[in-house]
C-alpha cells in the first residue's frame, strides 16, 4: 500500500476515534503504535533519530516508548511523511511556520491533505470541549489571507472567527466592545491584549457571559507583562469573570491544543487546582531533562507531547517548555520556557541524531 493510501486510512481511523470520543488508554495505545509505525516508515529524518536510539516499531509496546523528536528539529529538517509538494495549498495541504520570535529560524510543519483534514477535526473538537459556547468568535490578529503560514490564523478561520485587523484596530475595538450587546469570544495574543489595554483608558465592559482567550507568551511587543497582571486586567477592564478568562497553549509543531481547565471544570462541577488540559487524543509526559525519564511528582521537567492528530510529522514532540504534572495525573501546570543551560545539557535535544551518516 502506498503512502497516500496509508495516510487516508490512518487519518480516517483517528478522526472517528476523536469524533466518537473513543480514546481510552487501550484505544490510544493502539492508534499511537500504528501512527509511529507509519511515521517510522515514511519520515526519513525521524527514522534516523529512532535508529540512533535503537528504537523501531518492533521494540515499542506503548505510546510511552515512542521517542519524542525535539521541537528544534522542525527548524532543521523537513519532518514529513508525504512529499513536500503534496503539502502545498494547490494539493490541498499547508505548511505552517512558527512565529520566529525567539530566533531567526522558524519551525515548519508540513501537512498534506489527510493531515490537514485531521487537523481540522482535532482543533474543532478540542475547542468545543474546553471553551464555553458563545454567539461568535472575534480575533485580534490577521486572517490567513495576510498570514498564510500561521497555524493560529488557520485555526481561528476554521472555527468561524471574524478578524479585527486594520491599522486603526486599537481605536475601533474599544468602540465595538462598548456597543456590543451579544456575548462572544474575543481571542488575542498576549502582546495584542497589552497593546489594547495600553492604548485605551477606563473600563471597556464586555458582557459577563463573554469569553476572553489569550495565547502566546507574556513578553509583549510593547512591554513585558506578568500573566497574573494581564488576567487581572481582563477582569478589571473588561468585566469578564476569571473562570471565563482562558489561555490556549499550542505549538505550530502540533495539531492539537491545550486550554486552561477552569471553564471545563466549572461546567462539570469539579473543584481542583487550575492547570492546562488537553483532549483524550493528546497526552503529555513531564520528563527529567538529564535522565529522560518521568520527573518525580511535584518536580518540574520538560514537557513531551504525544499528539495523535500529528499525522504527517511526528506523533511525539519533546518541547523546550517546563511544567509540573498535576497531582491527580490529569494535565500540567505550565512554567514557561526552559533556561538555555537546561536545554544545552539535555540529552533529549540531540537533534543531530537525525543527520544522515557521513558516506
Amino acid at each position: 500500500m502506498n503512502q497516500g493510501a496509508q495516510a487516508e486510512i490512518l487519518a480516517g481511523d483517528i478522526m472517528r476515534a476523536i469524533e466518537n470520543d473513543d480514546l481510552a488508554d487501550a484505544a490510544f495505545d493502539a492508534l499511537a503504535l500504528r501512527l509511529f509505525a507509519y511515521q517510522y516508515e515514511h519520515n526519513a529524518p525521524y527514522r534516523r533519530f529512532c535508529a540512533g536510539r535503537s528504537v523501531a516499531p518492533s521494540t515499542v509496546n506503548s505510546w510511552r516508548d515512542v521517542p519524542p523528536a525535539p521541537a528544534a528539529a522542525f527548524k532543521r529538517f523537513a519532518l514529513t511523511c508525504a512529499p513536500e509538494e503534496a503539502c502545498s495549498p494547490d494539493a490541498g495541504g499547508r505548511v505552517f511556520h512558527s512565529s520566529g520570535t525567539t530566533s531567526s529560524e522558524t519551525s515548519r510543519h508540513f501537512m498534506d491533505r489527510p493531515a490537514l483534514d485531521l487537523y481540522r477535526t482535532s482543533l474543532k473538537a478540542g475547542y468545543a470541549r474546553f471553551v464555553p459556547p458563545t454567539c461568535g468568535i472575534f480575533a485580534l490578529m490577521p486572517p490567513p489571507a495576510e498570514a498564510p503560514y500561521s497555524s493560529l490564523s488557520f485555526m481561528l478561520e476554521e472555527l468561524g472567527a471574524w478578524f479585527f485587523w486594520r491599522e486603526n484596530w486599537r481605536e475601533v475595538i474599544p468602540l465595538w466592545i462598548r456597543t456590543q450587546r451579544k456575548y462572544y469570544t474575543l481571542f488575542g495574543t498576549a502582546f495584542a491584549w497589552v497593546h489594547l489595554f495600553d492604548s485605551t483608558d477606563g473600563p471597556l465592559r464586555m458582557s459577563p457571559d463573554c469569553v476572553v482567550l489569550e495565547t502566546g507568551g507574556f513578553k509583549g511587543r510593547s512591554r513585558e507583562i506578568r500573566p497574573d497582571e494581564l488576567y487581572g486586567l481582563f477582569h478589571e477592564r473588561l468585566g469578564v469573570e476569571p473562570e471565563r478568562c482562558l489561555s490556549e497553549y499550542g505549538m505550530s509543531e502540533m495539531a492539537s491544543q491545550f486550554y486552561d481547565s477552569v471553564a471545563f471544570d466549572k461546567a462539570r462541577g469539579v473543584t481542583r487546582t487550575p492547570r492546562k488540559v488537553g483532549p483524550p487524543w493528546l497526552r503529555t509526559r513531564v520528563l527529567d531533562p538529564v535522565t529522560g525519564m518521568d520527573a518525580a511528582p511535584g518536580v518540574p521537567g520538560l514537557l513531551a507531547h504525544y499528539d495523535l492528530a500529528n499525522l504527517n510529522s511526528v506523533f511525539a514532540i519533546q518541547t523546550e517548555d517546563r511544567g509540573i504534572a498535576a497531582d491527580d495525573g490529569e494535565g500540567f501546570v505550565l512554567l514557561g520556557r526552559a533556561p538555555d543551560a537546561i536545554l544545552r545539557g539535555c540529552s533529549l535535544l540531540a537533534e543531530e541524531r537525525m543527520t544522515p551518516p557521513l558516506p
